[in-house]
C-alpha cells in the first residue's frame, strides 16, 4: 500500500516521497535530485496472514533519482527511477523479497499539463486511498493489484494536469502484469494477463481542509478467468479527506468486479496529531466479498512520533476477521518500526 509523511500531506490528493528530495545539482536549466526512505521494523502476527512472525525486516526501502531540464516557455523534461529492495536479510518466518524497480519513467510537460510514459503509479494508486494513513496494515477497502492496473503500471502512458484546485489524470496500459518475465502466470495472481487498461482519475483540494477525488480504471484480459468466467476487470472508488487543525478524517468506498467476481470495499479513519510530535490514529476496514458471500472487518490503530522532517518511528497492531473463517484466515498483527526519509 502506499505510505505517505501523514503529518504533511493528509489534505493533499497526491504525495511523492520526491517531496522530500536532497538536490545534488542545480543550474537554471538542469535540476538532479536523489530521493528515498530507508526502512527497519520488527513485526508479530498470531496466523501469518496479515505479515510474518517473529521477522526483522528492511522490506520497502526505495532509492529514486529525478532528472528535469527546463526548456524555453515553462516546458520540462523529466526522468525519474525509484528501486526498491530489502536492506536486512529476514529471519523469523520472512522470506527476502526480490529487489525490483519500482518505477521508471520520462515525461514531457509545461502549462498544458504533462506526458508521462514508462512504469508508474496507476491512477487509483495515486488518488484514492487517503483514509489509508497507517504505515502497515490498512488500506485492505482499497483493493490494489498489478494485475488490475490499479497498483502500478509495467507499460502506461498518462496525462495529467492540475488546474486551480483540480488535478485531472487519464491512463493507457498494456502490460503483462500476471505473468512474469519468463512468461510464467505469478502463483499468488494467476492467469491474469492484461491486454490492455484505461484509467481516469478527478481530484479537488480546498482552501478550507476538505478534499474530493473519484478513480476509474477498466482492463482487458488476453484469456477469460477460469473461475468466474469473466475477461475483463472494473473498479472506482469515491475519497474524502478533511483537516482541521490537529484532527484528520478520511472515507473511502469502492467497488470492483475482477472478471465475474465482485467486491466492495469501505474504509474509514481519524487522526490526531499531539503538540509534543506524536499522531494517535485508528482505521477501520471493511470488505464484502459478494461473489464469495463472505466479510472481512479490519481494525487498525496506531501512533507515530516524528523526531524531524525527515525521522518518524510508530508501533501499529491490526486485527482482521472474516466471517466464514478459513485455515487461519482471521489474524492480529503487531509492528515497532522506524522509517528515514530523504
Amino acid at each position: 500500500m502506499k505510505k505517505t509523511v501523514v503529518a504533511t500531506v493528509i489534505g493533499s490528493v497526491v504525495a511523492s516521497a520526491s517531496a522530500m528530495a536532497a538536490e545534488v545539482y542545480k543550474t537554471d536549466e538542469l535540476s538532479v535530485n536523489a530521493y528515498g526512505n530507508l526502512r527497519a521494523r520488527y513485526e508479530t502476527t498470531d496466523n501469518g496472514h496479515m505479515g510474518a512472525d517473529s521477522t526483522f525486516t528492511g522490506e520497502g526501502t526505495e532509492i529514486g533519482l529525478g532528472i528535469t531540464y527546463f526548456l524555453d516557455n515553462n516546458m520540462y523534461v523529466n526522468g525519474d527511477v525509484m528501486y526498491e529492495m530489502n536492506i536486512i536479510p529476514e529471519d523469523g518466518d520472512g522470506n527476502d523479497d526480490d529487489n525490483f524497480l519500482k518505477f521508471g519513467s520520462v515525461a514531457i510537460g509545461g502549462d498544458f499539463g504533462e506526458f508521462r510514459i514508462g512504469r508508474m503509479s496507476a491512477v487509483q494508486d495515486t488518488l484514492a486511498g487517503q483514509y489509508d494513513i497507517t504505515w502497515e496494515y490498512g488500506g485492505t477497502a482499497n483493493i490494489k493489484e498489478d494485475a488490475f492496473a490499479t497498483d502500478r503500471l509495467t507499460n502506461g502512458i498518462q496525462y495529467k494536469i492540475d488546474v486551480n484546485n483540480f488535478t485531472v489524470m487519464a491512463q493507457y496500459h498494456t502490460g503483462d502484469e500476471g505473468i512474469d518475465a519468463n512468461g510464467v502466470a505469478d502463483p499468488k495472481l494467476g492467469q491474469l494477463d492484461i491486454d490492455q487498461a484505461y484509467a481516469m482519475g478527478v481530484a479537488w483540494a480546498s482552501d478550507f481542509g476538505l478534499g474530493l477525488s473519484a478513480t476509474y480504471t477498466y482492463s482487458e484480459r488476453t484469456e477469460q478467468d477460469v473461475t468466474y468466467g469473466g475477461d475483463d476487470d472494473t473498479s472506482w472508488t469515491l475519497n474524502a479527506t478533511y483537516a482541521y487543525q490537529a484532527l484528520s478524517l478520511a472515507a473511502m468506498y469502492s467497488d470492483y468486479d475482477f472478471a465475474g467476481e465482485e467486491r466492495t470495499g469501505i474504509g474509514a479513519m481519524a487522526r490526531y496529531d499531539l503538540p509534543v510530535g506524536v499522531g494517535l490514529y485508528g482505521v477501520y476496514d471493511y470488505v464484502d466479498y459478494d461473489t464469495q458471500n463472505d466479510k472481512l472487518n479490519q481494525f487498525t490503530i496506531g501512533a507515530d512520533y516524528w523526531l524531524n522532517d525527515s525521522v518518524v518511528s510508530y508501533a501499529e497492531y491490526a486485527d482482521q476477521s472474516f466471517d466464514e473463517e478459513v485455515a487461519g484466515s482471521d489474524d492480529s498483527a503487531f509492528t515497532i518500526g522506524m522509517r528515514v526519509y530523504f
